[in-house]
This record gives structure tokens, C-alpha cells and sequence, in this order.
């Protein structure tokens, strides 16, 4: 996955903050479509290792791992949906009640983004970001 953005500082480590636009699922076609409320044109911040030795201010193409960002998409989205429907239905069986398979439901999705969060400061704590900048534009 490449993208192009515009480094907005420079982090220590050999990193860089980098904002670019967000991508809309539709290939940012939404004048056509206009599904997606406009988020092509919403900008967002990522963290990328600053290999090209790009500054403040340069457009730079970075390049994602898909197989990483995808892992950490379905950490995010996909696991704590999972833990709820667990919880409801390990709440519903053993406890025998919908207002129980609720209340376990929420507690196993709340696990679920604790998890995320977790490991998300696990990775920027250890310096692993998903995006490098590959060249300057």
C-alpha cells in the first residue's frame, strides 16, 4: 500500500509524523457516490521510519506493509466484535439470560480494545511502525 503525504515533524529515532489523506473505500469517487461523507478529504496522522532522510514541509511516498495494516485493522475492528458475540453467547448459556449475555458481551468487547490499546503503545514503544518513507516527491 503507497500513499503520499507531507512530513509534519521530524520524532527522534529516525522516525517522522506524516499527514496524509485518508482514503475512502469507493477510490475517492465520491462525487459520484457521496456514501462516504466526504472523507476524502479528511487528513490524518501517521508515524513512518524517515529512511529517505526527508524534512519538515517535503511530500514524501510512504509504503505500508498491507499484511501488517491489514493484522492491524482486524485487531482494532474485527477482535473486540468477536470477544462481544463470545461474551453474549457464554453469558446467555452459563448464566441463562439475555441481560447476563449482555453484560458479558460488554465486558469481553471493553477486553477487546484494551487489547488494542495495549498492543498499539506496545508498538510505538518499541520503535515498530507499519509505514516507511521509501522516497522524497
Amino acid at each position: 500500500m503507497t500513499q503520499q503525504g507531507t512530513i509534519k515533524k521530524i520524532l527522534p529515532g529516525g522516525m517522522a509524523e506524516i499527514e496524509v489523506m485518508r482514503r475512502s473505500a469507493c477510490s475517492h469517487d465520491c462525487s459520484k457516490c457521496g456514501g462516504c461523507g466526504g472523507l476524502e478529504s479528511q487528513m490524518l496522522c501517521v508515524t513512518a521510519r524517515n529512511r529517505a532522510q526527508a524534512e519538515v514541509g517535503e511530500r514524501v511516498l510512504i509504503e505500508g506493509e498491507s499484511s501488517q495494516v491489514l493484522g492491524l485493522a482486524v485487531l482494532v475492528y474485527v477482535l473486540p466484535l468477536i470477544l462481544f458475540f463470545v461474551g453474549y453467547v457464554l453469558g446467555s448459556v452459563l448464566l441463562r439470560g439475555a441481560a447476563a449475555g449482555a453484560i458479558g458481551g460488554g465486558v469481553l468487547f471493553i477486553v477487546g480494545i484494551l487489547v488494542a490499546v495495549w498492543y498499539s503503545r506496545r508498538m510505538k514503544a518499541r520503535g515498530d511502525v507499519p509505514y516507511e518513507i521509501t522516497k522524497k516527491l
